[in-house]
């Protein structure tokens, strides 16, 4: 856990002072300043921290692994029958990452609920005639709003399951073939049978993703896993490389990283804890974005939210780039 101050007292001063930090029982305070400016940071990183966060990692990463494999199951890849059960069965039975409403007043208890902060994005009202691409669409709560907003064809962009994403290698190493069996999707199925939806999902790495596999788009949309991914730099090159228009893409922020004048900071967290390798500064987002192959790049919202039932502490921004 750590805080951070700044102050550009310092800019434009040719002040080489090293990293300086003194730490007791755990409580750690730290000082640099250079020519751009002079920080400050204070952190908690004691033993018992430690052990308290690892717990508690550990205890994140069952839950979520049992419940996958409760609601998903060996048959998640097959097709979703809604004459087997019906809606709010299958709702029930199923692992929500997404907040989707259907008829009836049924929704899904998603882990986080986009619809309130819909407005903030900014989307056209119509897409009519657009060929759209929603990466990483895991239930599809994006794709199927493209599809609402009368886009021409929409694919939904995922990887098959856990064994396809960027978890450590101890971490696969360590994974019983029940988890690495777990399918993806099944949410999305659900949905696209209550929905009637004509949304196709398909099977691909983003790092896979290029011209040649499925073609260009018009609007290409990346949400929220810049910072799951080791290599996202490749990620944002190869969603830049398919679209013709416009992307529209969001993650979360540490506003903290950008305390330090025009320095485009990124932390590293080597993907320990639900499988997140980086923090970025607000700044350091958009270079990344600018310098994957877009003309343009412009910062729509930036707000706070967080998980259903959890205080509002995600920083979140919102980029619209253009080619």
């Amino acid at each position: 856990m750590a805080l951070l101050f700044s102050s550009s007292l310092f800019a434009g001063v040719a002040i080489a002072m090293p990293f300086r930090k003194v730490s007791f029982l755990g409580i750690t305070l730290g000082v640099t300043a250079d020519k751009y400016g002079a920080g400050f940071s204070f952190s908690y990183d004691g033993a018992l921290w430690k052990k308290l966060t690892a717990s508690i990692q550990r205890k994140r990463r069952k839950q979520m692994v049992d419940k996958h494999a409760a609601d998903v199951g060996k048959s998640s890849s097959k097709p979703v029958l809604m004459n087997q059960g019906s809606l709010e069965e299958h709702i029930n039975s199923t692992y929500w990452y997404h907040t989707l409403h259907f008829k009836d007043g049924l929704s899904t208890p998603g882990q986080f609920d986009q619809n309130p902060i819909l407005a903030r994005y900014c989307l056209p009202e119509r897409l009519d005639g657009k060929r759209v691409l929603d990466v990483a669409t895991f239930d599809g709560f994006w794709a199927f709003e493209f599809e609402r907003r009368g886009a021409r064809e929409v694919l939904a962009l995922d990887v098959e399951g856990p064994a396809d994403c960027d978890y450590l290698p101890s971490r696969m190493a360590k994974a019983t073939e029940e988890e690495l069996s777990i399918k993806f999707g099944r949410g999305f199925a659900i949905a696209k049978a209550a929905y009637h939806s004509s949304v196709e999902r398909v099977i691909c790495n983003v790092y896979d993703l290029s011209p040649e596999t499925f073609g260009m788009f018009d609007v290409v949309h990346s949400g929220d896993f810049l910072i799951h991914l080791n290599n996202p730099v490749k990620a944002l090159q190869n969603i830049a490389k398919v679209c013709s228009e416009y992307a529209i893409i969001s993650d979360v922020y540490d506003p903290g990283l950008d305390v330090m004048g025009s320095r485009k900071y990124i932390q590293y967290h080597g993907g320990h804890n639900d499988v997140t390798w980086w923090s970025f500064s607000l700044s350091a987002l958009r270079a990344m974005i600018e310098d994957a192959g877009f003309s343009r790049v412009e910062l729509i919202a930036n707000f706070a939210y967080g998980q259903r039932g959890h205080p509002e502490n995600m920083h979140h921004a919102v980029f619209k780039a253009y080619k």
